[in-house]
């Protein structure tokens, strides 16, 4: 977050061509908040208290098993 022009776009694209450099592999995946439902955005606990995974839960889980 941050105004336009403040070099966010740069540092993570910095981030990830550093990291790429060490052989370390970066994928970025850009999710605008704004456009989903929070309850979407994060999951929510149904009421027969199963958890529903939202967005950012499931990209987690992909992310930490390793099936980018």
């Amino acid at each position: 977050m941050g105004p336009a022009g403040a070099g966010k776009s740069s540092t993570y694209k910095m981030w990830i061509k550093a990291n790429e450099k060490i052989g370390k592999k970066m994928e970025f995946v850009d999710i605008d908040p704004k456009t989903v439902h929070s309850r979407d955005l994060y999951g929510y606990m149904l009421p027969s208290k199963e958890w529903k995974d939202g967005l950012l839960s499931k990209l987690m889980r992909i992310y930490a098993e390793g099936e980018s």
